[in-house]
């Protein structure tokens, strides 16, 4: 894992699961409930899907003692248990993006490689911080995420 000065982190992360595995639980909206962009302890009461380039995951997220917060994201990139390109953005509930200084849009990059029956899961986001929320938050915040996807894979919820 690598944090880059110019606001971009990648993290790799070698899951133990083949890649088509991985691959359904980054693109069924069920199984982005478990662990899309969720840290420890957070839940995602909504999830919504429109899987294709120019499409939108839509997400709520709690997490304890501090109210609801939603993303947008819209695919910019699909190719088939291999890469997704998303666009992220802060947004309302109905989906209306809601970009601040404090959360800017960003870019997210899902890479899967084979690996010997495993899968390399290459995790890059970039353009995200801010003076408010800084590159090691969201690296803490995708280590968790990363977890809970480990979990997800070997217990299948």
């Amino acid at each position: 894992m690598t944090t880059d000065v110019k606001n971009e982190l990648t993290i790799v992360r070698l899951l133990d699961a083949p890649r088509a595995k991985v691959w359904r639980a980054c693109t069924q909206a069920e199984a982005l409930r478990h662990w899309w962009g969720m840290p420890t302890g957070a839940t995602m009461p909504t999830c919504k899907l429109d899987f294709r380039i120019g499409g939108t995951l839509l997400c709520e997220i709690a997490q304890p003692g501090n109210p609801p917060i939603w993303f947008k994201w819209i695919y910019r990139e699909i190719t088939p248990d291999q890469r997704l390109v998303l666009q992220q953005h802060a947004s309302e509930a109905d989906g209306r993006e809601r970009d601040t200084p404090d959360r800017p849009v960003s870019i997210v990059v899902l890479t899967l490689e084979d690996a010997n029956g495993q899968t390399k899961l290459t995790v890059t986001h970039k353009g995200m911080a801010s003076a408010k929320y800084r590159v090691e938050q969201f690296e803490a915040g995708w280590s968790q995420s990363l977890e809970r996807l480990q979990d997800h894979l070997a217990t299948g919820h």
